[in-house]
């Protein structure tokens, strides 16, 4: 039985890690900020879950917090024009992962996700794109920790 092919990556985060190429998650567009980025992994530790991080493997100090913003539990939608799921090559929504950014400051009272712009990435063919909504009551910058009561919503 042949052995699956993988990438080695040297990060400054990680260390040496390896991909299995079937892992592998290219954005044709690359992602905003990223535009010549296109290739990444999403890594999984359980010490830090539900997050995780969308890895470059292009450009390997690029390194993103990225949570299901589902889990969130802020009545959360995406809703993107049925073109956009052409571009990664997905015939049907279930098909599709959503994750958001984090960013979580020193001080982890001021943690953000951005929900204006999640990752969407097809897990059958492993294509990924980042789509900004243009219709959302939620912010680049929406509050990941929230007071009981309030959605968390912040101006941009």
């Amino acid at each position: 039985m042949a052995e699956a092919k993988a990438l080695t990556v040297r990060t400054p985060k990680f260390g040496e890690i390896e991909i299995p190429e079937d892992k592998i998650v290219f954005f044709s567009e690359g992602i905003p900020g990223f535009s010549g980025i296109r290739r990444f992994a999403i890594l999984e530790f359980e010490e830090l879950a539900p997050f995780r991080y969308l890895q470059s493997l292009d450009d390997p100090p690029i390194t993103l917090l990225i949570i299901n913003p589902f889990l969130l539990r802020l009545g959360y939608e995406v809703q993107v024009e049925p073109g956009e799921f052409e571009d990664f090559r997905a015939n049907d929504q279930s098909d599709i992962s959503v994750y958001a950014v984090a960013t979580i400051p020193e001080n982890v009272a001021n943690a953000t996700v951005n929900l204006m712009a999640p990752i969407l990435i097809n897990e059958k063919t492993r294509r990924g794109k980042q789509v900004i909504l243009l219709d959302s009551r939620f912010s680049v910058q929406h509050a990941l920790l929230t007071p009981p009561g309030q959605d968390g919503a912040r101006a941009t």
